[in-house]
Formats: C-alpha cells, structure tokens, sequence
C-alpha cells in the first residue's frame, strides 16, 4: 500500500524534498531511491528519539506517520499526518488480546484527537472515523490503493516444478493469515458443502501465516484443502490469475486490495457484502453472506457453473481496476501535505461560555445530612455555568429529604432505597448528558473554580480521558488537616496506591461509555477499580497541580471504619487489572492488623524486632508465587540470575551464551532471534528461526561490519559457506533457503568489538527480510 503511493508522491513532485525514516526491517519498502530522497535507517531502539532530533535540527516540516504506535516521540501532532486504514479493534475487540487492544486504543484514540490530517482508504472507514467518539481531526482525506502487481520487480521469477505442478490443478484461492476475523473455518465449512455436493475436483488453496492450521486442519481431514503458507509474490500472482476465483468472505476488512489483484489478472471474486468491499468492488464482484455458510456454498457453485456470469465479472473488474491510481492517492496526500503545513499549530483554547461543554455531577448519598448541604453549596456555588447536578439518596431518615426539598429545582434528586453507593452513581450517570462526568460523595466538596479550572484543561488537552487535580484533607468542622497524597500518573504509580483523589477526578463520558458503569459489587474500591480499568482501556489519565476538592476524613468513612474489607477488594481488584498486588498494600494490611491485634496475638508479635518487614516479605512472595507452576518459579529464578550475571559480569554473560549456542540451537518458535540487539548489531553468533520460509523467496542480510572479519553462514540441513567482510562498507548477503518448513540460520562472525557496556558487536544491520520487528 504505502510503497505504491510514496514512489508515486516521489516520482510526481520531484521538486519537492522528502525524508523517509526507516528500520533495518522496512527499509526495503523504497527499493529506487529518486534524488529528492534521503534515505535514513534507524535502529528500533531509540528510533523515535533519534527521529525527533533529526526533524528538529533538519526542520522537517511535515510527518506523514504510516501507522498510529505509542511513542515517545516529540514532533508536534498538529504536523504530523497519520495513515488509519481501519478501526477494527473497535468494532471487534474481541479479536485482539488485552494488551494489544489497550496499545491500539491510546494510540489511535490520540491520533484522531490531535492530529494534523489522516489519510484512510475508503469513504466508508472516512465517515467511521469521523463518528468516532474522540474525532477531533477534521482533516481526513481518501488515499485508497491501486493494483500493487506493477510495484513488484519479482513477478517474473521463475517458478519452482513443484510451483507449476500446483498451477495445473482447479482451485479457489483464500490469500489470508489465519486471523479470526478472516473467518477460515466458515469458509472451509461452505467449501465442505459445495465440494459434496458434486464431488467436484476443485480444491481450495490458502496461503499467508499457517499458524494455527494443524488444529483447524484437523477439523476438515477430509477436504481437498491446501495451506501453502508464505509465498513470493511470483507465485502469489501466478495463483491468482488460475484461479477459479478468488475467495474473500471475511468477517472486516479496511479495503480489500486482492480485490483489486484479482480484477487486474482477470480473475472473478466472490466475497462478503461488507461496506469496504462493495466500494472497492462495485458491480464486478458476487457477494454472499459471510456468516452464512450454505450462502457461500451457493456463490462457490454459481460463480463454477455460470460461465457468462464469470466472463461478465471479468471484463467489469478489468474496468474496475482502473478506477484506482497510485497517483490520485499521492496527490491527496501531497495536498492534505501543503493544507496542514498552511496551518498554525493550534494556541492553547480559552475556556468561552457560549461554547462549554456540559459537566454533569452526581452526589450519591445516604443519612448525610450534616454534610450534605456544605457537598451541595460547593456544586452549586461554581463559577461555571454549565453544571447538571443529580443527587441520588438512598432512602435516608436523617432529615436529608427535606434539605433536598429546600432546593426547589435548583438540580434533580431522588429519593429511594438503592442497592449502595455504586448503583446510586450509576442511576445518577444514567440521567445525565454532559460531556465531562465527575461524582461528589455527600461528605466532600468541591473547591472554588474547580469546574472551571477542569473544563480549560480539558479543552486544551483534548486527548486526556480523565483529569484529576490536588486535594486537601478535611475534619468534620471543614478544617484543613493535610493534603491527599496525589502523584504524578503512570499505571505502575497508581497500583502501588490509589494516587487518585476520588473527589477531585473528572472524566470524559466518551471513556465511561467505553468503560461501562461503576462495578456494583465494590463497596469500598470502586472508584479505584474505576481508574484501573479506565487505563487497561486505553484512557489518557493526567494529574494537574491545582487544588480541586476536599476529601474529608472521620472515623465513620467506610475506608477508615472497614479497612480488611477494603484491602480484600484492593488486593481483588489490582490482581485483576494489573495481575499483581503491590508490597505498598502488604505494608498498610499488615500496619493495620498489628496495630489492631487482629487476629489477637499479633500486636505482640509485632513487638519483636523485624517481624513487620519479615509477615510482610513471606505475605507477598506466598501471595504471588504460590499457585505458580515450580517451573514458572525456576524460570523466574533462572532470568533473575542472568540479568545479574549481565549486568555485572557482561563479558562471563556473553561467553556463557557463546559456548551454548555454539553447541545447541538457541532459537526455537517463541524466540525467533538470538544474537540481536535493538539498536541493530549482530553478536559474534547469532541464530535466527524461521518457521515458515518461502521457498525461492530472495533472503538477505545487508550491513556492515566494524573490522575486516570473516562470516560463516549455515542453512539448518546444509553445510557452512564463508563471505569475507570488508570493513565499514555495506554489502548485501544472500541467504538461500530451498525448504519450506522451520529453517534455521546460524551466523558466525571471527572478529567483533567492545562497546562501552561490554557488549560483543560483529555486524550492524542496515536491511533484511529475514526477521521482523514481531519477531524479537
């Protein structure tokens, strides 16, 4: 997709002056380097810091960003311009692992909020991102891709005899890794129909990541199906065009390029009837429902037997292919280029009235009237016009019904028995619209402007999901007694302790409806499983330096009057989001049940010298380790031990992974590379494993060594061969591989040198195909 797009935005405004940042492992995306085009390879650790500093010593104007990722990087957003080709982890989360879905969402969420402009590949993900809740970017423009048959110099390799022997067979063709949303089993469960219905000798070729096939496999032993794994794009193509047809009943897709290969070859496609599709394919394609199997089965008959219908399919898709131009994508891109550098980066908003948002407050309460009127007058009594108060009661007896009423209709309230606090904010939330949410328990209060002051931060950060300020601790008679412990954010601060006043916390209602209500079964972490949760979501959580509510603390708070109930929850909530409890909560547990003798006995315990820190140590270690495997503790003690051997004796660390590797295979599916550091250089041995080569593909290792040195070089079933290196001067070498099953290559260089932290470098990789990013 980008290769075709930026050769094209190279080729027709040569005028122009472009840098392109790349890694050792996309390097290869830019093959002709064109004269207004600096070439830049820069190691993955460190990349973007090294990035931000080139732009700004450079003065590059402009960053166009292929892919949102978390970053460090300093660039201002309203200058850079990001590529989203879709939102699938949106529309279906279930597809992703936790972690994965959580990186995705801060990253994407903060691209759609600042950037400059975003390029995308259809009008219908356009329109979806613009309804994304945090849309702000108004600047999103199409830059969909043509054919990329053109754009591939290796189309006419030679095929291999066994490539030409599978040529000659009847097949459908499924070009796709074996993701969920690629629906593999259903289509081969609609193939299985159609196969018995005539006994036909057609069979179904698929191709992409085999992992996970020997299971599903298993499922259709009887089927004429064949998973060929990673091919070139030789013998892709050459697939493609004998085809019967090209199959393509994904469950989501951004695009669809093997459309577009398909109609350029002269092939028939039959896929699902998604949006993206239907624009890519218009008239030229026949659509079935992919949740439907036996519709499937239909289309994979009708598009075999109706011979007209096939013909007609053809010659529309020829048309249709030439509907789409690396050029046209290029052009919108180079314009989307000059509109955001005609922009100025965007000065801090000013809060105005006439435009603020809605900020609605709940107080859930329940027999607090000697504190409920000093909650509501701090609500009522903000500077900030644009307030919805809801005060949920809980049936209270205590004369807090007839304090409401003395309100008249100055905010909403009820009162009715409630099943506790959570559920009370939850109906509170459940009536209100405002775009920024906080709640006030009937006890705190809210300091002067501290709306207000939310609201400008808020608007001058439009990516931040949750904003929360300082807090003073207060008595029953309103007196100062201390300031809450609030901190700087990170997730590793807020699970060591709730670092987060409650009552001075404000939170967008785009997160909340991400998140979901309050968790009814928490009587005394709710809040903090709230905070938690909103992180593992992808939430932006920031802290601000101003003072903003007062918490008030008395012996009758549920913290202070039930502190064993409240670790239980602590410690089930912590292990919930974060899978470990902090020894910070192991100190408090342990304070409190010495202090109050609970179980009896233990406050003379506590008497003896070193029995706190010691109950403390064997809690947390029990409370971790215990349910692990004894395998999972030997690892755990295992790395623990070469970390310090690294650390403190590198040279004896390297040696020893020397003297294994050259003895036994130090690379296996899990670990996919030995012998690399991040920043680019190669150990004097390295190992790398590939599961899944593709066989005739051109493999390659290009680099430089720092001294003249000789490389011995082994494909796993074959003998050593020896390349001679120069020193300092880039050479590609080639790797052969001629199997296509799990292949492992063994690399070892006769000379190396010392960096500063005593690390052995042999080869610094400029370029290669051989291993990725994913696989470290």
């Amino acid at each position: 997709m980008l290769k075709g797009v930026l050769e094209a935005l190279f080729a027709n405004h040569a005028s122009d002056s472009f840098t392109v940042f790349a890694t050792p492992f996309n390097r290869s995306l830019i093959k002709r380097v064109p004269a207004n085009v600096r070439m830049l390879t820069l190691p993955i650790s460190g990349f973007y810091s090294q990035l931000s500093e080139i732009a700004s010593k450079d003065g590059i104007g402009i960053l166009f960003r292929s892919y949102p990722v978390e970053d460090q990087l300093s660039f201002p957003f309203q200058r850079q311009i990001f590529f989203i080709p879709d939102i699938q982890h949106e529309d279906h989360p279930e597809f992703f692992p936790a972690q994965v879905l959580r990186s995705r969402r801060v990253a994407f969420h903060q691209a759609l909020t600042l950037a400059g402009a975003i390029g995308t590949l259809t009008e219908f993900t356009r329109e979806t991102l613009r309804q994304h809740p945090w849309t702000e970017c108004r600047d999103i423009f199409l830059m969909g891709p043509a054919s990329p048959i053109s754009l591939f110099d290796s189309i006419s390799d030679p095929l291999t005899v066994q490539e030409i022997a599978l040529l000659e067979r009847k097949f459908f063709l499924y070009p796709a890794n074996l993701w969920p949303h690629k629906n593999h089993r259903r289509i081969l469960q609609a193939f299985a129909v159609f196969h018995k219905r005539k006994a036909r000798d057609i069979e179904l070729f698929l191709t992409g990541d085999p992992t996970g096939w020997a299971e599903l496999r298993a499922e259709f032993s009887g089927l004429p199906v064949r998973h060929l794994g990673f091919v070139r794009p030789s013998f892709l193509y050459a697939l493609l065009k004998r085809a019967q047809a090209l199959v393509f009943f994904s469950l989501y897709e951004g695009f669809g390029i093997p459309l577009l290969e398909a109609f350029d070859l002269g092939t028939p496609v039959i896929c699902s009837p998604l949006p993206s599709l239907l624009e890519v394919g218009g008239d030229a394609i026949l659509t079935a429902d992919p949740l439907n199997v036996a519709a499937m089965a239909d289309a994979m008959a009708q598009i075999v037997e109706d011979v007209e219908l096939r013909k007609a399919m053809i010659e529309k898709g020829k048309v249709r292919v030439n509907q789409f131009s690396w050029a046209q994508s290029a052009d919108n891109l180079m314009k989307a280029c000059r509109r955001v550098a005609g922009r100025a980066v965007s000065d801090q908003l000013v809060v105005s009235t006439n435009s603020a948002p809605l900020v609605s407050i709940v107080t859930p309460s329940f027999n607090q009237a000697r504190f409920l009127k000093r909650t509501i007058e701090s609500v009522l009594s903000q500077n900030y016009p644009h307030i919805e108060y809801v005060v949920i009661d809980g049936g209270s007896t205590d004369g807090s019904v007839e304090l409401l009423r003395s309100y008249g209709s100055r905010f909403r309230w009820v009162s009715e028995p409630d099943r506790g606090q959570a559920h009370a904010i939850n109906k509170g939330f459940a009536q209100t619209r405002g775009s920024i949410r906080a709640y006030l328990n009937s006890d705190d209060c809210l300091l002067p402007n501290a709306v207000e002051t939310v609201v400008r931060v808020f608007q001058q950060h439009p990516d931040w999901d949750l904003v929360y300020g300082q807090a003073f601790y207060i008595d029953e008679e309103d007196r100062i007694i201390g300031m809450y412990p609030t901190a700087e954010y990170s997730f590793s601060r807020l699970m060591q302790d709730c670092c987060i006043c409650q009552p001075a916390a404000f939170w967008r209602s785009r997160i909340a409806d991400l998140v979901g209500p309050f968790n009814e079964e928490l009587h005394y972490a709710l809040d903090y499983e709230y905070w938690l949760r909103i992180d593992r979501a992808g939430g932006r959580i920031a802290h601000v330096p101003d003072v903003l509510a007062a918490s008030r603390l008395y012996p009758e708070t549920k913290t202070l009057s039930a502190r064993l109930p409240f670790y239980r929850e602590i410690f089930k909530v912590c292990q919930q989001y974060g899978g470990y409890v902090d020894k910070n909560y192991f100190w408090g547990l342990w304070h409190h049940r010495l202090s109050n003798n609970q179980p009896p006995g233990l406050y003379w315990l506590g008497k003896l010298p070193g029995f706190y820190p010691l109950v403390v140590a064997v809690h947390h270690w029990l409370y971790h380790y215990r349910l692990r495997p004894i395998t999972i503790r030997l690892g755990s003690l295992h790395k623990r031990f070469l970390n310090w051997l690294a650390h403190n004796h590198p040279l004896a660390y390297y040696g020893l992974h020397w003297r294994i590797a050259k003895t036994f295979p130090r690379t296996n599916r899990r670990r996919r590379v030995f012998g690399f550091w991040p920043d680019g250089w190669l150990a004097p041995l390295a190992q790398i494993y590939l599961p899944h080569p593709a066989v005739g593909q051109a493999y390659y290792l290009q680099g430089r060594a720092p001294v003249p040195m000789t490389l011995k070089l082994r494909v796993s079933g074959s003998s050593w061969h020896e390349h001679h290196l120069p020193a300092n001067e880039e050479l590609s070498i080639p790797i052969k591989i001629e199997s296509s099953g799990p292949t492992r290559i063994y690399l070892s260089f006769s000379r190396f040198i010392v960096d500063l932290v005593s690390r052995p470098l042999a080869f610094r990789i400029e370029d290669t195909n051989l291993f990725s990013e994913r696989d470290l």
